[in-house]
């Protein structure tokens, strides 16, 4: 079995899991009233592996390098910049046909090429033959795997070492011939309630004295020892919203306990080598910085969409100051799609594993973090307080009131009052709801803070040659 489909995907999910929300232990989750929406939005992933569009199925299926088999397409490795455009297409195409992104294959592969690049430049064979048979286990099972990496830190003025807890970061808490045992948590991880194994990296360098925190590893989500404890997210929708073509669709994160959870030795990636975790995490978080623009593209494409289809709908549309905005949201997702295009144009390689420019990855990902309250505020100016204040469906289906909705809430003439509310409804969905404050902090947050990316982005820069430039204009010999 190489390709599943989404009904084997589900069932792969009635594993036993422990799994807890609103402080009560989760049966399935792919029945749950909030969980299954999260499965449900991973299950895209497999719908699209069998889709019967030659287009759609060339684009997320691929032929295994060595046997010819169809594997998905994320299980192959990224060895050529063509390679790193096609995962971004993948990204873009789950969201763009589903209506959500099927979060899972593409952040954990982002794990496993962090983990396959870092081994390479460990010098150490055994990572290396570890981390490609735990490939072919993916490609074979066609498994769902959720990346593991932010611990829970503790005191955040305090390294691992020092902290009050040794557990605030996962750790090595004892091993043997057999394996190891970590004890931790880790936090923020999103779709783990839908994931069937979990790929867990450092977050940070760690210093001589804290290599038992220098681990790398992978379990099962229902491994002795694990448990998730989850923050909702959105249900079906409700009867008081707009009906759509499409059914919900979001992710669910997770907290994941690690306690006392035994790996066996073929399934660890990285055990004591603290030399080597800040460059795990940082090719880490250069993947998957890559994997956060892909899919803010769509997103933001959207979000566009609404301010200009608002200023239209409204009869705003050729007024000079809505233009003007609506140019800045514009050149706001133009330039972060040239800056997702030209970091797969100039990337780097560990051996022969292509990793998209740090650089620019990094410059791209600030961009969208840094600059999206100000694209959602433009919005929210252009379409208006209705979109917070509008009556809801239900309203609109009542008969003694109909009438008066569809009589005051009209705008351009070029559109039903039905179609103003229904546009309402999603620009309340993107840039006014509970939803869209979350993806505001995800924005800032997810991927790693902006400032992080500004560390990434002095790291990268050519800043010696910048300043000796300005050195030999002014004069002066450049300084070492």
């Amino acid at each position: 079995m190489a390709i599943r489909t989404p009904e084997e995907y589900r069932q792969s999910l009635r594993d036993g899991r422990r799994v807890y929300i609103f402080g009560e232990k989760v049966e399935d989750v792919t029945t749950h009233p909030i969980l299954k929406i999260g499965t449900e939005t991973a299950a895209g992933d497999y719908v699209l592996t069998e889709s019967q569009d030659p287009e759609v199925r060339d684009l997320f299926v691929a032929a295994h390098p060595d046997t010819g088999e169809p594997i998905s397409r994320y299980f192959a490795t990224p060895k050529t910049p063509e390679d790193i455009e096609k995962r971004m297409q993948m990204v873009q195409k789950s969201i763009r046909l589903t209506g959500g992104l099927p979060f899972g294959k593409d952040i954990g592969t982002d794990c496993l090429n962090a983990i396959m690049a870092t081994a390479n430049q460990m010098g150490k064979p055994e990572y290396s033959e570890r981390a490609r048979d735990y490939l072919e286990h993916l490609r074979k099972n066609d498994l769902m795997l959720c990346g593991a990496v932010t611990d829970v830190k503790g005191d955040r003025s305090k390294v691992p070492s020092q902290q009050i807890h040794p557990d605030y970061y996962v750790h090595v808490v004892d091993q043997n011939k057999d394996g190891i045992i970590v004890r931790g948590a880790k936090i923020h991880i999103t779709g783990a309630p839908a994931a069937n194994e979990i790929m867990v990296v450092p977050t940070r360098q760690m210093r001589e004295n804290e290599s038992e925190y220098a681990v790398s590893f992978a379990v099962p989500v229902n491994a002795k020892g694990v448990s998730l404890i989850c923050r909702p997210g959105r249900g079906e929708r409700s009867p008081a919203e707009f009906p759509s073509n499409r059914p919900p669709r979001g992710l669910i994160e997770a907290m994941i306990v690690f306690d006392n959870v035994f790996v066996p030795w073929e399934r660890v990636f990285m055990c004591g080598e603290w030399q080597y975790s800040m460059l795990l995490a940082y090719t880490f978080a250069t993947y998957h910085r890559f994997t956060a623009v892909a899919y803010k593209i769509p997103i933001v494409e959207v979000m566009a969409g609404c301010a200009l289809a608002m200023a239209d709908v409204n009869g705003l549309e050729r007024v000079g100051h809505i233009r003007g905005k609506l140019s800045e949201v514009v050149a706001y997702v133009e330039t972060l799609k040239a800056l997702a295009t030209a970091a797969i144009k100039s990337p780097v390689y560990y051996g022969e594993i292509c990793v998209p420019s740090p650089l620019i990855t990094n410059m791209a990902k600030l961009h969208f973090a840094k600059n999206y309250h100000e694209i959602m505020k433009l919005i929210q100016d252009i379409s208006g307080g209705i979109i917070t204040t509008a009556p809801t469906y239900l309203d609109w289906q009542n008969p003694e009131i109909h009438d008066y909705l569809e009589h005051y809430l009209g705008g351009s003439a070029k559109y039903t009052t039905e179609e103003r509310m229904r546009l309402i409804q999603l620009t309340h969905d993107m840039v006014a709801s509970s939803d869209a404050a979350h993806m505001e902090v995800t924005t800032v947050h997810a991927e790693g803070s902006m400032e992080a990316q500004r560390m990434m982005i002095l790291v990268e820069s050519p800043l010696k040659q910048y300043r000796d430039l300005a050195l030999l204009v002014a004069g002066v010999a450049p300084k070492d």
